[in-house]
């Protein structure tokens, strides 16, 4: 829609919960017009409506609103992106941003992407920590030659939420730090998780994964995350380079703890490996932290802009790591290669 102010188009949410009124939040952030809100409980979304002053419209068939759409924001659970997107896709609406998970399995995920290629529709997938200032900044440090060098392992310490609906972020996250893409995955699942706090209908067990990245040049690393249900929620996460180390935590407020690295001094860096060499610090900038609505609003004018940074891939990835990862558990284990193949892109389960 090139030529397009913004404020000129018409913005539709479907589903308002949380997620939802963070992306509403964040269309008022970057000034696009919302024309309609949509819930599931007719109530809740009149309510909204009528305590905005745009007054869009509401409504409780998500299906009423794509006419007349620019803009779909998709904030539901998992379960349902799949026929939104395509339903979007069909109604030739131009702009359509998915919440993650993209889907709940491989299959559903390149179906939807092939739909809106042929349709001629943007779509992106709302990872977020692509946007988040504090991560951004630190993806610039740790990528930087003179910090901690490649990267050897990424530990997260992330704890109960889910391997799809919180440990989805992680994955993604390890990949786009060093722009890698999953190859293998292995994980022991929690075999009989506590009931879903979004209903019972949704199988999103926790666990702990281990992934392998690979990067455009071959270097190869490896992701370790605690997801076991028994941890509490946390967002630490550690990557070990080749040249010293750097921690990260996008929950802590700046600066104590946010992010700290220490490296081999540059003139030791010809030093063997095996001969202890003492690290200095390395300078860091911490940015703010975590604000979804911010990621989200930059999310959207991404997508709006002349040059969208590429997430549907990376939203297929990360679902392939959860379904693998699902495989992997019934499998004792064991590695599943990556993308997901065959029978493997067919295996669907109700992440959130």
């Amino acid at each position: 829609m090139p030529g397009r102010n913004v404020r000129d188009l018409r913005a539709v949410v479907i589903g308002l919960g949380g997620m939802g009124r963070r992306h509403l939040a964040a269309l008022d952030a970057a000034e696009v017009r919302v024309a309609g809100v949509c819930d599931m409980n007719l109530a809740v979304a009149q309510e909204l409506a009528a305590s905005r002053p745009d007054r869009p419209l509401a409504a409780g068939d998500w299906r009423e609103l794509l006419p007349g759409a620019d803009l779909v924001c998709i904030a539901t659970n998992g379960p349902s992106h799949h026929e939104m997107v395509l339903a979007a896709a069909e109604a030739k609406v131009p702009y359509v941003l998915c919440e993650k998970p993209m889907g709940t399995s491989g299959a559903k995920t390149r179906e939807m992407a092939a739909a809106c290629e042929a349709a001629g529709t943007r779509l992106a997938v709302n990872l977020c920590r692509r946007f988040l200032t504090r991560c951004l900044l630190f993806r610039q440090a740790v990528r930087d030659a003179r910090s901690i060098g490649r990267p050897r392992r990424f530990w997260g310490l992330i704890g109960g939420g889910g391997v799809g609906c919180v440990g989805l972020h992680y994955f993604d996250y390890a990949a786009w730090l060093f722009d890698a893409r999953p190859v293998w995955v292995s994980a022991e699942l929690t075999e009989s998780p506590a009931p879903n706090v979004r209903g019972a209908q949704f199988c999103d067990p926790g666990g702990q994964v281990s992934v392998g990245f690979a990067c455009a040049d071959g270097w190869r690393f490896t992701g370790d995350f605690e997801l076991s249900e028994d941890v509490p929620r946390a967002s630490r996460c550690l990557v070990v380079g080749t040249e010293g180390v750097a921690e990260f935590d996008d929950f802590t407020p700046s600066p104590a703890g946010s992010a700290s690295a220490s490296a081999r001094p540059a003139n030791q860096r010809h030093t063997a490996k095996t001969r202890l060499v003492q690290p200095e610090p390395v300078a860091l900038e911490h940015g703010p932290a975590l604000d979804i609505v911010q990621a989200t609003r930059d999310c959207i004018l991404d997508l709006l802009g002349p040059h969208a940074h590429p997430t549907v891939d990376a939203g297929i990835e990360s679902v392939d790591v959860v379904l693998g990862a699902h495989l992997s558990s019934r499998q004792g284990g064991a590695r599943v290669p990556l993308p997901l193949k065959g029978a493997g892109l067919a295996l669907d389960v109700a992440i959130t």
